[in-house]
């Protein structure tokens, strides 16, 4: 809003020296000037900062530490902000003019309540506050009562003749009271629910077999009568008509470049294989039967 209605306040100034200027080359130029100084003067309304009261939190409990433990705060009757703390001290800035109620938690502990009141006197927010800490501190629930505090435990509020803000003393005083009176009328602990028991599984029935009076039996086996002893059948050993193998071996060398190729023509009973064998200067060797690559022993053996 604040720039908006400077901007305004610009163009209109710029409308205003063009139209009473005589000289209207040096117009723009004087204008821009006069916008400028006034933009410096008017630079602290734009970006200060609204006046805040800053309090410093100081957060423990009786037994344990801080873990589970909620500071809730509310503005006017309405959710403000909620602070985990596990750091233990906190600096909150607060705006002026607002009721703020701080609610201290942690479970198997009295919850507590402090009331901060911001409303200051017109113009004490031109100077600074002094610096304020609130200790609060939880005691542990006792094992057989619920202890709940009727009222918050403290208010803090500007204090016309300090001129500061301060504990309301007579607060305190009448909080305190009250919460003796809500520690003699706590309200019994509410006993832990009985687990219903678990059901019985009903017995299994057993039927009772009256005892059997077996009639016996008597059963004939069939006499055993061993079979003969089968002949022994009387292998005849075929008669081949063997005759041996006959071998005939030819060989043949072949001189190239750098190929050495040895050729041999094995013949057994008519039945002729070609064996070669080729030797490469560079240590190359291959071995072939009929054209495919066999190992050098089966070579040997076979062209013995």
């Amino acid at each position: 809003m604040k720039v908006f209605l400077l901007l305004k306040f610009y163009r209109t100034t710029m409308i205003q020296i063009m139209k009473n200027s005589p000289n209207s080359k040096s117009s723009p130029k004087r204008a821009q000037y006069f916008i400028c100084f006034m933009l410096v003067c008017f630079s602290s309304l734009l970006f200060a900062q609204a006046p805040t009261f800053s309090i410093k939190l100081k957060f423990d409990v009786q037994q344990g530490g801080l873990e589970n433990s909620l500071i809730t705060i509310t503005r006017d009757g309405k959710p403000y902000r909620i602070i985990d703390p596990s750091k233990g001290k906190y600096y909150i800035d607060l705006e002026l003019g607002s009721d703020f109620v701080f609610t201290f938690t942690k479970p198997n502990h009295i919850t507590k309540q402090v009331i901060i009141n911001t409303v200051i006197p017109n113009g004490r927010e031109k100077e600074d506050f002094a610096k304020f800490t609130a200790d609060v501190g939880l005691e542990m629930q006792p094992e057989d009562k619920v202890v709940t505090y009727s009222q918050p435990v403290g208010r803090i509020k500007y204090n016309g003749i300090s001129g500061d803000f301060d504990f309301d003393k007579d607060y305190t005083q009448t909080a305190t009271e009250a919460q003796k009176k809500d520690k003699e009328n706590a309200k019994p602990k509410p006993k832990e629910p009985t687990p219903n028991p678990r059901p019985v599984p009903p017995k299994p029935v057993v039927q009772e077999v009256p005892p059997s009076n077996p009639i016996p039996v008597v059963v004939k086996q069939p006499e055993y009568t061993p079979e003969p002893p089968k002949p022994k059948p009387v292998v005849v050993a075929p008669v081949i008509d063997y005759k041996p193998a006959v071998k005939n071996k030819v060989e043949k060398i072949i001189q190239k470049d750098r190929l050495k190729i040895t050729i041999i023509m094995v013949k057994i009973n008519n039945e002729e294989y070609e064996y070669k064998k080729e030797e490469y200067t560079w240590g190359g060797l291959y071995y072939y039967k009929d054209g495919n690559n066999i190992t050098e022993g089966t070579y040997l053996k076979d062209t013995e």
